[in-house]
């Protein structure tokens, strides 16, 4: 059985079971390393959430250690323009990033609340990321963003394969109509893969490996590899 032809049953068995759920194929890639978008509607918003999934022959650590670095985010994240930490007065540690407004929007803001979750040692991780609009004060010359579920699920897969699926749902805020939020939004998940998978090739993050996993992502977020040892 060809490799092509592989890559095409797990797709349509991946298309499946998203069909299942309600998402709708928006863009379908031959290729096992392309990248795969769905489109489904969410009850009480007329803003659809929206959904990437690509398959790499890389390590799930490289992939982590990616996502978890904040000053690559205007790098590979959608629109993303710069990210900083924003610590709470009870010294809880959020993210805020600042996002270019794309016509006829103007510039945006987050404030966002980032876990890693891994269920089990050596299971696949998910990174869910939450708005907190209310946990920093409004900045003059920026929109905040009043809703944002973003999450990132990274797959073990066989052979050093890894999935990457990236779901977004978002509300821009504003006076943007929701038509065009949902026309703006289609391009975050393509983008947005794109732009990781590209990062997971430069140094040092595509010499990482459950084997050789920097030590500081690991404790961070209580990751367990059990090549690792960790």
């Amino acid at each position: 059985m060809s490799p092509r032809f592989l890559s095409f049953i797990m797709l349509m068995a991946l298309s499946s079971g998203l069909l299942a759920e309600g998402w709708v194929p928006a863009q379908v890639s031959p290729e096992r390393t392309g990248i795969n978008t769905f489109v489904r509607s969410v009850p009480d918003t007329p803003i659809k959430q929206f959904r990437g999934v690509v398959e790499t022959h890389h390590s799930i650590v490289t992939a982590l250690s990616v996502i978890d670095d904040i000053s690559l985010c205007p790098q590979w994240i959608y629109n993303c323009q710069e990210a900083n930490y924003h610590y709470t007065p009870e010294g809880e540690r959020l993210l805020w990033m600042e996002f270019d407004g794309v016509w006829p929007a103007s510039v945006r803001d987050v404030v966002m609340k980032s876990v890693f979750i891994q269920p089990k040692p050596g299971s696949a991780v998910t990174v869910r990321s939450t708005g907190r609009p209310e946990a920093a004060p409004v900045q003059a010359g920026y929109v905040r963003i009043p809703m944002l579920d973003n999450r990132f699920l990274v797959e073990p897969l066989a052979d050093g394969w890894i999935r990457i699926t990236f779901t977004t749902h978002m509300d821009p805020g504003g006076l943007v109509p929701a038509w065009i939020a949902n026309i703006v939004a289609t391009d975050a998940p393509v983008r947005t893969l794109e732009g990781l998978k590209r990062m997971m090739e430069t140094a040092p993050y595509r010499d990482y490996s459950v084997q050789t996993p920097p030590a500081e992502l690991m404790e961070k977020h209580n990751l367990r590899f059990p090549a690792s040892g960790s």
